[in-house]
């Protein structure tokens, strides 16, 4: 539970220096979840990711519905080192 505070509090720190904006972040059963709207967002999350983890990041998303009218994005952790 404390990694993944970390790493929530670096990927908003990021997201708010990088791109002056706040995001909604969460993890859910061991993947991190964003409502995010802009690929360079979704980049800046997925490195900073990595580069705390020291692990590579998978990003996927999953468009709007309409019950759920927004994009949301997943990102999951693997176990394939990167290498930085």
């Amino acid at each position: 539970m404390a990694m993944e505070k970390m790493i929530i509090d670096e990927v908003r720190n990021n997201v708010s220096d990088t791109h002056d904006m706040s995001i909604d972040v969460w993890f859910e059963h061991g993947t991190l979840w964003a409502d995010v709207f802009k690929p360079e967002v979704v980049e800046t999350i997925k490195e900073t990711v990595q580069d705390f983890t020291g692990s590579k990041v998978i990003a996927s998303k999953l468009s709007a519905t309409e019950t759920e009218p927004w994009d949301q994005w997943a990102f999951d952790i693997t176990t394939e080192k990167v290498c930085i």
